[in-house]
C-alpha cells in the first residue's frame, strides 16, 4: 500500500460533528490542507437518517456565530420555540395536562436542524472553501504515529474497492460516530448507567400537538396563539419515559421515545410495530393521530449515554461528537459538546502549529469536556424521577435551564472555556454553586419521594418570570468585559441562592405544612443547608446563613403565581 498523500489534519467521518470541525478549523486556519472521508456519498437523505436535530441556545451560538452561518441557519432551518413539556395524566384528556413551555419566540434564536439538509449543505460549503472531501470511503484503521516526529496513517477503502489505500495527516480526528474506532482501539470508552434507551422515526408532514386538542377549548389554544406549540422540542412525560415531537424544515416531524429501562425495557418498544403498541398504551392520543401515518425510517439506540477516558492527547489526535461521549439528549445537549470539543480542538491545533502545545492545555481540555458531558447527564438521569409529579418536575426544570443559562452559556457566548486562568477567575464561587446543585439534587428527589402532591398549575410560560428572563439576558449576551462577567456570575449566584428558599418554603407547604411555622415570614435561611429532613435543619446550619438577609417577596410572588392548590377532588384522582 503506497501513501497517496499528506495533510495537516485528517477528520475520519463527516457527520455533524467532522463538518463543523473542518469548518471551523478552516475558518481559523485557512492555510491548512483538511481531508474529510466518509463512507456515504451525496445526495445525502433527507430527514430521515440520524437524530440530533433540536439545539438549545449555546450549541445555537457555536453553529450560527462561531461558524458564521447565521444567515443560512435563519433561511434553511426552523426557529425552536424552546422546551415544552406535557405532564400529568398520560391518557386523559391532552389539554388538562400541565403545560411548561413557551408562548411566542424569543431571541436569541436556537434551532430545530434537519440533519440532512444541513450536513449536505456542509459537505458543500467545505468542499468551496478547499477541503478535500472523499466519500464513498470506509475507514477501516487509523495508525497513530510512535513518535512526535511521525504522521498519523489513515486506512481506507473507496468505492467499494477492497485494496486499501493509505493517507497521513499530523492530525488525526476521529469523528465516526457510534464506530468509536480510536476509542475502542486504545481501550477508553466508559460506560455511564446503561440504562436508557430510545427508537425514533419521521413521519411525512407536520404532527402536531396542537391537533390533539379540540378548536372549541378555546383558553388552552389561545395561551400559545398561532398554533406555533409546533415549533418547541415537545416532551410528553410519563413514569419513567418521555416522547419527543420535533419539526424538521424539509416537511416531516421527527418522533422519539426514550426510556429508563427499569421502568420500560427496551424489547416492548424496539421495532416500529412494537412501539406503537406502546404509546397506544402510555400516549394512546399520539397513537391515535399516528395512525394512518406510517413512519419514513426507524431507528434504535439501547444503553446510549457513555463517556470516555479521553478525548484529546498531545500526540495529535481526538475524538469528536459521539466517536468520544453521548450525553442523554433530554435538555439537547449534542450540539453544545460538539461546540466545546471542536473549539478546544481548533485551538490545540493552532497552538500546535506555533510549536506552543503543552500537556497542561490537553489535560484542562479533556478534563473541562468529559466532566461537562458526564454532569449534564447525571443531572438529567435524576430528572427522570420527577415526570410524575408536575409540580416537583417544573420546578426541577427551572432550576436546571437557570444554572444551565448562569454557567454554560457565558462559557460559549464568551469564549470562557479556551481561557481556563481567566475562567477560574470568573468563576471564583463556582465551587459553592456546586455543592448547592448537589444539595438541590438530593432535595428534588426528597420533595418526590414526600410530596402530598397538594400543588399543580395549568401553564407557566417560563420566559414570562421575570427572574428568568432578567438571568437568561444577563447570561447570554456576547462580548462582555471580565469584571461584567464576574458580576454576572456573582448576582447568578445570588438569585439562586434565593430561589432555593423560595422552593424549599413551597416544598414545605406541600410535604409537611406543620413544620412552616419554624419559618416566619421574612426569614433568611442558609441555602447550602436546605432539605426536607427537620432531624438535619440545626445540625446542618439551616438557620445560621452565610449571607445578608434579603428580600424574597418578589421571588415568592413570580413562583408563586405559576401555581395552584388541588381541589380535593383532584387529589383524590392524583393518588
Amino acid at each position: 500500500m503506497m501513501i497517496q498523500q499528506t495533510y495537516d489534519v485528517a477528520i475520519c467521518g463527516s457527520g455533524l460533528a467532522g463538518l463543523t470541525l473542518a469548518r471551523q478549523l478552516k475558518l481559523k486556519m485557512p492555510e491548512l490542507s483538511i481531508v474529510l472521508l466518509d463512507r456515504l456519498a451525496r445526495p445525502l437523505p433527507q430527514a430521515g437518517f440520524k437524530v440530533g436535530e433540536s439545539t438549545v441556545e449555546v450549541g445555537a451560538y457555536y453553529l450560527a456565530n462561531v461558524l458564521e452561518m447565521t444567515d443560512y441557519f435563519e433561511k434553511n432551518h426552523l426557529h425552536k420555540l424552546g422546551f415544552r413539556y406535557f405532564l400529568g395524566d398520560t391518557t386523559g384528556d391532552f389539554h388538562k395536562r400541565p403545560e411548561i413551555g413557551l408562548s411566542e419566540f424569543e431571541s436569541p434564536h436556537s434551532y430545530q436542524i434537519d440533519r440532512g439538509v444541513l450536513e449536505s449543505d456542509l459537505r458543500q460549503f467545505n468542499v468551496d472553501a478547499g477541503i478535500e472531501l472523499l466519500e464513498n470511503c470506509l475507514v477501516k484503521d487509523i495508525e497513530l504515529a510512535s513518535e512526535s516526529a511521525q504522521h498519523h496513517q489513515v486506512i481506507y477503502t473507496k468505492d467499494n474497492n477492497k485494496n486499501p489505500q493509505i493517507i497521513q495527516a499530523r492530525w488525526v480526528i476521529d469523528s465516526t460516530g457510534y464506530r468509536r474506532l480510536l476509542q475502542k482501539k486504545l481501550g477508553l470508552a466508559k460506560p455511564l448507567k446503561p440504562k436508557f434507551s430510545a427508537v425514533w422515526f419521521r413521519v411525512e408532514g407536520r404532527f402536531d400537538v396542537d391537533d390533539f386538542v379540540p378548536e372549541t377549548e378555546q383558553e388552552w389554544h389561545q395561551r400559545v396563539p398561532n398554533r406555533i406549540r409546533y415549533f418547541s422540542t415537545n416532551h410528553l412525560c410519563g413514569k419513567g419515559y418521555w416522547v419527543w415531537l420535533i419539526p424538521l424544515s424539509s416537511g416531516y416531524t421527527s418522533l422519539g421515545i426514550v426510556t429508563d429501562e427499569n421502568v420500560h425495557p427496551f424489547g416492548t418498544y424496539h421495532t416500529y410495530e412494537k412501539a406503537y403498541r406502546w404509546l397506544e398504551t402510555y400516549e394512546p392520543t399520539v397513537a391515535l393521530h399516528l395512525k394512518d401515518k406510517p413512519p419514513v425510517d426507524f431507528q434504535k439506540l439501547p444503553q446510549y449515554t457513555y463517556s470516555s477516558q479521553q478525548l484529546f492527547s498531545i500526540n495529535r489526535w481526538s475524538c469528536v461528537g459521539v466517536a468520544g461521549v453521548f450525553a442523554d439528549p433530554f435538555y439537547s445537549p449534542g450540539t453544545d459538546l460538539i461546540g466545546f470539543g471542536n473549539s478546544l480542538i481548533t485551538q490545540m491545533i493552532e497552538l500546535d502549529l506555533q510549536g506552543k502545545l503543552t500537556q497542561q492545555t490537553v489535560d484542562e481540555a479533556n478534563l473541562f469536556l468529559l466532566s461537562y458531558s458526564e454532569s449534564i447527564t447525571s443531572q438529567i438521569h435524576s430528572t427522570y424521577l420527577c415526570f410524575g409529579n408536575d409540580t416537583v418536575m417544573a420546578m426541577k426544570f427551572l432550576w436546571d435551564v437557570l444554572t444551565a443559562w448562569a454557567f454554560s452559556a457565558p462559557l460559549m457566548f464568551n469564549i470562557l472555556f479556551l481561557e481556563p486562568s481567566k475562567r477560574a477567575k470568573v468563576r471564583q464561587g463556582a465551587g459553592g454553586l456546586f455543592i448547592l446543585s448537589q444539595r438541590m439534587n438530593q432535595f428534588f428527589r426528597d420533595w418526590l419521594a414526600k410530596s402530598q402532591r397538594r400543588i399543580s398549575f395549568d401553564f407557566i410560560d417560563y420566559l414570562k418570570i421575570p427572574l428568568v428572563r432578567e438571568l437568561r439576558t444577563r447570561n447570554l449576551t456576547p462580548n462582555k468585559t471580565e469584571q461584567e462577567l464576574i458580576d454576572d456570575h456573582t448576582a447568578s449566584i445570588q438569585l439562586l441562592e434565593e430561589l432555593v428558599q423560595v422552593m424549599f418554603l413551597l416544598a414545605l407547604e406541600d410535604t409537611m405544612p406543620e413544620e412552616l411555622s419554624q419559618f416566619p415570614e421574612g426569614i433568611w435561611l442558609n441555602s447550602w443547608a436546605i432539605s426536607l429532613n427537620p432531624e438535619k435543619w440545626e445540625a446542618d446550619g439551616l438557620f445560621r446563613p452565610r449571607t445578608k438577609p434579603r428580600d424574597l417577596r418578589p421571588i415568592t410572588k413570580q413562583l408563586r403565581q405559576l401555581i395552584r392548590f388541588k381541589s380535593v377532588e383532584e387529589k383524590l384522582v392524583a393518588v
